[in-house]
């Protein structure tokens, strides 16, 4: 009795699954899957992964992709939303949202955004940039004081960062959120 038939997918269905393994997997391992991982756990051939995408980076910057995607997605940038902002209960959502999104995919977004891959191919927006880019827009809109946008932004960033990293480490998620959403009003009040 051989093997059963491998079904037939259209190339984009296909790549999905691979792309979708992946992410499970350095989900749950981080930076220590491999390709040999990701077709097992896809059941395509090796042939087939380099098919889709010639190498290893590529697979990671489709993952990475998808993961942006789906935060802007789920919480947009003040210019993708109609009517007036409240641009400190937004810089609280997006701050308590980047902790939620990055513990439920820790071992992928160490991967994809803090390994040696992230060093070869740098966003093109990062999160300081994306933050300096709210801050610079909640400033126009009068909702913002005089920080300096950039280097306000890189403070903040690894604020929010290090609020994500305490709770993965065990501390008290609202309590830590609140720190930080009172840090973010008292940095950026008007």
């Amino acid at each position: 009795m051989g093997k059963p038939a491998r079904r037939r997918l259209h190339p984009e269905a296909r790549k999905r699954e691979i792309v979708e393994a992946a992410e499970r997997l350095l989900n749950q391992d981080g930076a220590r899957v491999r390709v040999e991982d990701v077709v097992r756990e896809a059941g395509v051939a090796k042939g087939t992964f380099f098919l889709y995408f010639p190498t290893w980076d590529d697979l990671l910057e489709t993952v990475r992709q998808r993961l942006v995607s789906e935060f802007d997605l789920a919480y947009p940038l003040p210019a993708e939303v109609d009517g007036p902002v409240d641009w400190p209960g937004l810089m609280d959502v997006q701050a308590a949202a980047f902790i939620d999104f990055t513990l439920s995919r820790r071992g992928v977004g160490e991967a994809v955004f803090h390994s040696d891959f992230a060093e070869r191919r740098p966003l093109a927006i990062n999160g300081v940039q994306r933050l300096s880019a709210v801050i610079r827009a909640g400033q126009e809109a009068g909702g913002f004081g005089p920080v300096d946008p950039d280097p306000t932004a890189r403070l903040l960033f690894a604020a929010i960062h290090e609020a994500a990293d305490a709770v993965a480490g065990g501390s008290d998620r609202q309590a830590v959120v609140a720190a930080l959403q009172g840090l973010l009003r008292r940095t950026l009040a008007p």
